[in-house]
């Protein structure tokens, strides 16, 4: 028979082993809840895409359907200084595949020299050589024989006089229309994008909001801020949704985010005020609310210090 004595050891060594198994499982909970949670990921029209996916890499391989001025948006730079670095002339057109500069110095201008032109030179014994001596003996006979001198009465047929044609009106000159001329940084009058309530706020903090949002109903208008020129109207660039971008002059740029439905194309002209665009969402459990900004050079800069008091 098995001792009392040898029982109650069972028992406790059966104790301890629950007890270790138990401080396992809650050590093995523990780290699974202390990792660090994935980047932000929200569904923007239909698209899952990460959150304000900027570029912070030195260089950049463009994708299809891709333009400067998108790249430049998300790498927080300037379109000209992208421009001079990658030495791409206006109107700026990049291609798949080709590697973009985002970081460095603007190569300096190089001017190359004209090549002397080289003049070949001619020698006296050249110019002075005794050129054979020709003489020129008169014909013997006339080599063209004399026209018989008879008179010749001429023969004279009448014409009737041709009536001029009255003169031809010309066409009017077809104006050509020429571009619009950019406002100038002094003569900018910035209006409100859209109706609605200022839910969000623009932030100095790094990593903070970089326009401010204004809530809505879905399908409300959008209008452009001031005038300009798309420069671009897709949903390629990932946490923006259905996004517009319109160049005002060489410095100053807005970007329309969150729409609904897009109403412009790239490269056209907008008046302050136009409908480009329609509010949507910036996810299916979100209410409606169009997200809006303003870049100086590149940088986003506070909304509020453009748009008027209302």
């Amino acid at each position: 028979m098995v001792s009392k004595r040898l029982l109650s050891h069972v028992r406790a060594c059966t104790r301890w082993y629950r007890i270790g198994c138990y401080l396992l499982l809650i050590q093995l909970v523990g780290c699974t809840t202390a990792n660090h949670n994935p980047a932000p990921v929200t569904s923007v029209q239909g698209y899952k895409t990460e959150l304000r996916s900027h570029i912070n890499t030195p260089s950049y391989r463009v994708k299809k359907g891709e333009t400067l001025y998108a790249i430049a948006w998300r790498s927080n730079q300037d379109f000209k200084f992208l421009a001079a670095l990658n030495q791409i002339p206006d109107p700026y057109q990049i291609y798949p595949g080709q590697v973009l500069k985002l970081k460095g110095k603007i190569p300096a201008p190089v001017y190359k020299k004209p090549t002397p032109v080289k003049i070949a030179k001619t020698t006296n014994s050249n110019a002075n050589k005794s050129t054979a001596k020709t003489s020129i003996k008169a014909p013997s006979k006339p080599l063209v024989k004399p026209a018989n001198t008879k008179n010749v009465t001429a023969k004279t047929s009448y014409r009737p006089p041709v009536k001029s044609k009255p003169p031809v009106k010309a066409k009017p000159a077809v104006k050509v229309v020429k571009p619009k001329a950019m406002v100038s940084n002094n003569k900018l009058k910035w209006s409100w994008p859209a109706s609605g309530k200022l839910i969000r706020t623009y932030s100095t903090s790094k990593s903070g909001q970089q326009g401010v949002n204004i809530a809505g109903s879905l399908g409300r208008n959008i209008i452009a801020s001031e005038n300009g020129r798309v420069v671009y109207s897709g949903n390629g660039l990932r946490g923006y949704g259905n996004l517009i971008i319109i160049k005002h002059n060489d410095d100053y740029l807005s970007a329309y985010a969150y729409n609904q439905k897009l109403l412009v194309k790239e490269q056209q002209w907008v008046k302050a005020g136009q409908k480009i665009a329609t509010m949507g969402n910036s996810g299916p459990n979100s209410g409606a609310e169009l997200y809006f900004e303003i870049r100086y050079r590149g940088k986003p800069v506070n909304p509020m210090r453009y748009l008027p008091k209302r």
